[in-house]
């Protein structure tokens, strides 16, 4: 599960603690069937709610509280997972290399990651090309 979470994005293998964290919550809210209580359930009391669950590394654009009048309110950065100290998300700025903690995000998971996916595939243009000449290669 790891794995395949930190493959769908372009961020470092730094973040794999923040994707490990990530799964372990995950595994903790999902049903089974050989337990009638989930593992959150049983520790928190209450049922967990899945309404707030969003895509590990898909973009965002989040809330900056710093900066002038004119400059930008928000800034696009990845979303690396759930802090437990605090309600809000753990959110990683590319252009600042920093993770930071906040509640005010716009989340862009519609076609995540199928487009970021399709931006890493190698093109081909010489497949839509009319070959001219053959040349035999040994």
């Amino acid at each position: 599960m790891v794995w395949s979470m930190m493959s769908f994005t372009e961020l470092p293998l730094s973040f794999w603690g923040y994707v490990l964290e990530t799964a372990a919550k995950l595994l903790n809210m999902a049903p089974s069937k050989t337990v009638a209580q989930t593992p959150y359930q049983i520790w928190h009391g209450k049922p967990a709610s899945y309404k707030y669950l969003r895509v590990w590394g898909s973009p965002a654009y989040v809330k900056r509280l710093v900066g002038d009048k004119l400059d930008s309110r928000s800034s696009l950065c990845r979303f690396v997972g759930y802090p437990y100290e605090t309600a809000g998300y753990y959110f990683y700025d590319p252009s600042e290399q920093k993770v930071f903690i906040s509640r005010n995000a716009v989340f862009l998971e519609k076609g995540f990651p199928a487009d970021t996916q399709r931006e890493r595939l190698p093109k081909y243009e010489w497949f839509t090309s009319k070959c001219t000449s053959y040349q035999v290669v040994k």
